[in-house]
């Protein structure tokens, strides 16, 4: 037998092996079997950014030594000085902000040096104030309560959680960073995948470095928590976590998944198991952007349309449903009108349509009067001007006429 057709054979009997397994239940030889994704070229897209005002609907938090502006609980008003801002994140307790000058900006509540500002103690900042050292922002993110921002040149810097700040060194990972550092050895940065305990970072060139926790293997199927590259994906145009699992859209309309199916988010049925192993989600074409919440994942095409999979709680997937389920398959959220960006916040989901409004639906918590209970289908959300981006309690908003 010539020795590649002994290769592949030697390749079918170990999956044959292993798919029989005494133990591994269906979801696993489900994901064994799901279909990985092939090698496509592409990167992401170097856009101009658009400077907005930042308005918000809630102030962080209410303590007794600070004071806390008190914003509007149905009508959002602008933070204060937020007026040229080309990026913009939140944790829900600490926002940030990147001024068109390249400078970063933060408020609301410091603890384990979130605020950037030296100081990791528990503390209360009512007005955004500079974070000290940065100078040529382009972007910024939140993983947990750690900062990242990344620089013109593609480098990135982070402060807060010390596991993330300090690029998944273990033994200082109780040290937390009160003043932006480095992350060493990671460059060519083009933006990082908003999340909770792992961080990962998209490359110029589509493919994903990533460090940090790795319980469901969303850094591939390896030990350790310093920073990689994540193995076997490329193309990637378009990168979210999505609590468990990592979701990415790539240069040919395709999109990858990796980590833990228990909601379903790597396509695959029955749901459970997981995979370092990134696999193609079926059903989806033509995708240019994914978002990820909590445990649900959605994708926007080049036609508009966002589809929408994973757990179904409190109108998270638009489908009309309030109870706890799941859908492995991705379906098409009703009642949106074309939409040019997506994004998340928790268990609710966000759209902005080709005209600059937003449209709202999932839990609501983040979103003003929709605070009370979940919006099962999408609501469009008054707001005075057309909206950039939305993070948390917080939206960007350009002046009327800008160019989206």
């Amino acid at each position: 037998m010539p020795p590649a057709r002994r290769l592949t054979a030697a390749v079918a009997a170990g999956l044959t092996t292993l798919l029989g397994l005494t133990g591994c239940s269906a979801a696993d030889r489900a994901v064994l079997a799901a279909p990985s994704c092939r090698d496509v070229p592409g990167t992401p897209a170097q856009a101009e950014p658009v400077s907005g005002t930042v308005y918000a609907w809630k102030p962080h938090f209410r303590v007794a030594d600070a004071a806390v502006p008190e914003i509007g609980a149905d009508a959002p008003e602008a933070v204060p000085g937020w007026t040229d801002v080309v990026s913009l994140a939140s944790t829900g307790h600490t926002t940030y902000a990147v001024r068109a000058g390249g400078t970063v900006e933060a408020y609301g509540l410091g603890h384990h040096g979130s605020l950037g500002d030296g100081d990791l103690g528990r503390h209360a900042v009512a007005v955004p104030q500079p974070v000290p050292g940065i100078t040529d922002a382009r972007s910024v993110h939140v993983v947990g309560s750690a900062a990242l921002v990344v620089r013109a040149d593609g480098t990135v810097l982070a402060w807060g959680d010390g596991l993330i700040a300090h690029a998944g060194v273990l033994d200082t990972r109780r040290d937390h960073v009160a003043s932006p550092v480095p992350i060493e050895g990671l460059a060519d940065v083009h933006t990082i995948a908003d999340g909770d305990l792992t961080a990962l970072a998209l490359r110029t060139d589509g493919t994903v470095a990533g460090w940090g926790t790795n319980l469901t293997a969303v850094l591939g199927d390896r030990d350790g928590t310093a920073p990689r590259t994540v193995p076997d994906i490329s193309g990637v145009v378009s990168l979210a976590l999505a609590g468990g699992a990592v979701v990415a859209a790539r240069g040919d309309g395709s999109v990858c998944a990796w980590g833990n199916n228990v909601h379903g988010l790597l396509g695959v049925t029955p749901t459970g198991g997981q995979t370092g192993r990134p696999v193609a989600v079926p059903g989806l074409v033509d995708v240019e952007q994914v978002a990820g919440g909590g445990d649900v994942a959605y994708a926007r095409d080049r036609h508009g349309a966002v589809w929408a999979w994973g757990r179904g709680v409190s109108g998270a997937l638009g489908d009309g449903r309030a109870e706890d389920h799941i859908a492995a398959v991705p379906a098409r959220v009703a009642g949106l009108p074309p939409a040019r960006w997506i994004g998340t916040s928790g268990l609710s989901g966000f759209a902005v349509d080709v005209d600059g409004a937003l449209w709202a639906w999932g839990s609501g918590a983040a979103i003003g009067r929709y605070s009370a209970g979940a919006a099962l289908a999408p609501v469009r959300i008054p707001l005075p001007g057309p909206v950039l981006a939305v993070s948390g309690s917080h939206a960007l908003i350009g002046s009327p006429g800008v160019a989206l």
